[in-house]
């Protein structure tokens, strides 16, 4: 497993093979952010972990090469911090995303560039949202037969908001993609959650759909765990479990997962 450590907006460790290499551009100026690329060159897997201690703005690039499948595992904690993460896939290239975040308060831009035919791009987020996490995507299918899927599964607990606007974009004659979005949002208190889909299709053969919840557990899930003798606070910590732990592959993301679950849910 590659692996690469980020504490606020300086790269701490870098452990990695020859399949992925690495540019780091520090900032110029007071405005300027400092800026990691990555270029994959053949199947890997990559896993970043990112310690926010501080106030932090940080740019990723990452770029996947013709035939190339990247699998990667992110895992950021800590206070506060802005992140934008631009993907371009290149021809037959797949890259599939599963991240964990856990931090107070998070500001996200993902931008995945599918400049090639038959690219992928999975994303998978899942979250416990303490007070405020905004995730804005904005997926482009640049050339025929490309897919995307977007998953996010967050829960809102003690004073935590989240907002997830997912806008996917097809133009005029780029045939045969399929284009997913699903957003769920387990708000467990009074504050207001937003999913804002968009789907922007100019093309007539595609393939489109997304799905939005937000709210808590239905009534029936809850009555038919309690009635197997389980309490409400344990019965409330197994859905979640099952919610937040589903389609992580990773060791350390789903331990991190089950760890955080264990300190609000006892």
């Amino acid at each position: 497993m590659n692996k690469i450590k980020v504490v606020n907006d300086n790269l701490e460790k870098i452990n990695v093979d020859d399949n992925v290499k690495i540019e780091y551009y520090e900032k110029e100026c007071l405005f300027a952010i400092n800026e990691i690329k990555l270029f994959i060159t053949n199947d890997s897997d990559l896993q970043i972990e990112i310690n926010l201690k501080e106030d932090t703005k940080l740019n990723f690039n990452i770029n996947v090469k013709e035939n190339v499948r990247l699998n990667l595992y992110i895992l950021i904690n800590g206070v506060r911090g802005k992140i934008q993460y631009k993907y371009n896939l290149l021809e037959n290239s797949y890259c599939n995303v599963f991240k964990f975040q856990n931090s107070t308060i998070i500001k996200e831009m993902v931008i995945a560039n599918l400049n090639g035919e038959n690219a992928r791009f999975d994303h998978n987020l899942k979250t416990i949202c303490h007070e405020k996490g905004m995730y804005d995507y904005n997926i482009y299918h640049n050339s025929i037969n490309t897919i995307s899927n977007i998953k996010n599964n967050g829960v809102c607990i003690k004073n935590g908001f989240l907002t997830y606007q997912v806008s996917s974009f097809v133009p005029k004659n780029i045939n045969g993609c399929m284009v997913s979005q699903n957003n769920r949002i387990i708000n467990l208190t009074d504050n207001k959650c937003e999913i804002k889909p968009n789907l922007y299709i100019d093309c007539n053969d595609v393939e489109a759909s997304h799905s939005a919840f937000i709210g808590n557990f239905s009534d029936e899930e809850m009555f038919y765990i309690q009635s197997r003798g389980i309490n409400y606070t344990s019965a409330l910590k197994l859905l979640i479990t099952g919610f937040l732990t589903n389609d992580i592959v990773n060791n350390k993301i789903l331990k991190e997962i089950k760890k955080n679950i264990e300190q609000h849910w006892r």
